[in-house]
């Protein structure tokens, strides 16, 4: 006969007591061993079950009203639930912590990558550097999950091939079984992994038109949450610039005049930004050999910028550009060895977001 260990014995009775309890809340009717059989744990047999619940009665968690009918549960064995179900949600908060912490570092992996990039672009070069992510539009998605937190909460949580992560804890309509959850993940992202933001808002509003929504209301969620970010990013939100200061050499006295309104443009953003983003769009255009672009003083279409010149070179991730990193500083710089410096650091950055997708990929395979 096999001697099964005391906490697979205890983890066997608790399970049964509140499978009893559960279905007598529900049903409000005496629970009998077949019943309980029916619903039971693998490889626990009718007997086993009779004798769990013949002792879960001596210990005082059960009550047999006739002795030829089922049982139901005392003061005792709600105690018991209550503290259960007590444990149970402290676990849930402490998890839902654990995965709002976990995420959070994520984000702020890719915010300090970007950061760092520019200081370190800044610092060997002595002219101000700056990092360009790919707009929201052009960004692809490559998975959108919604993580349980408790019965009406989830996790949004959207991971870009470019390497952006972002999340957000919301509130559901009704709510959902994890394996529910796992289902409605597995067919949004069957439907819109590999397509841009616009796509996929395009694949998931023809789903809620054609009636294939979720009755949670998750497929409708995810349309929104790409549809947000679509209407309310722009080009500044992805431009990161550090060593600004590092400029103040590159302007001669007779141009110091100048230099408040190119440092306000520099700092606003807005402007600088469409002037990257077009020279990436020029870079994702050309020649594969020529991911460096250089342009001096006037070249740069901003009378602002009119005493700097631009170094930039395109982020590439899996052939595909992922953003533009490059430098301004002043007119007279040593161009060879600066290149050779922005495209360098270009590679290396896109390289880094790569084995962050790969890491990502082996993750979600486990």
């Amino acid at each position: 006969m096999r001697i099964l260990k005391p906490e697979v014995v205890k983890d066997r009775e608790e399970k049964i007591l509140r499978m009893i309890i559960q279905e007598f809340v529900e049903n409000r009717k005496p629970v009998g061993s077949e019943l309980v059989a029916q619903k039971g744990l693998k490889g626990v047999s009718s007997a086993t079950i009779r004798n769990i619940m013949k002792k879960l009665e001596e210990d005082g968690f059960l009550y047999q009203p006739h002795a030829s009918g089922g049982r139901i549960p005392t003061d005792k064995a709600y105690r018991f639930y209550v503290d259960y179900l007590s444990k149970i949600q402290k676990l849930a908060v402490k998890e839902r912590q654990r995965i709002e912490e976990e995420y959070k570092q994520n984000v702020g992996e890719v915010n300090r990558l970007m950061t760092q990039t520019c200081k370190m672009l800044s610092a060997l070069t002595h002219s101000a550097g700056f990092v360009l992510q790919n707009s929201v539009e052009d960004s692809t998605v490559q998975r959108l999950d919604f993580i349980p937190l408790g019965p009406y909460n989830v996790l949004a949580v959207l991971v870009t091939e470019e390497g952006t992560i972002k999340h957000w804890p919301v509130r559901i309509r009704k709510p959902i079984s994890p394996a529910r959850l796992v289902m409605i993940n597995a067919f949004i992202n069957d439907e819109i992994s590999g397509k841009n933001y616009r796509s996929a808002q395009r694949i998931l509003w023809t789903a809620l038109n054609q009636g294939q929504c979720d009755p949670e209301g998750l497929t409708e969620l995810a349309y929104n949450i790409l549809k947000e970010l679509s209407e309310h990013q722009t080009n500044a939100d992805q431009l990161y610039i550090e060593g600004l200061s590092e400029l103040i050499d590159a302007v001669s006295p007779e141009d110091f005049m100048d230099f408040g309104q190119m440092m306000r443009v520099m700092e606003e953003r807005d402007k600088f930004a469409l002037l990257l983003n077009e020279k990436m769009q020029n870079l994702q255009k050309a020649d594969a050999n020529n991911q460096v672009s250089v342009t001096i003083g006037e070249e740069n279409k901003m009378h602002e910028l009119k005493n700097l010149s631009i170094i930039s070179s395109a982020c590439k991730v899996g052939g595909k550009t992922v953003g533009l990193i490059g430098i301004v500083g002043p007119k007279h710089m040593e161009y060879t060895k600066m290149i050779s410096l922005v495209n360098f650091i270009g590679q290396m950055l896109g390289s880094t977001i790569t084995n962050w997708r790969t890491e990502l990929e082996e993750k979600e395979g486990k």
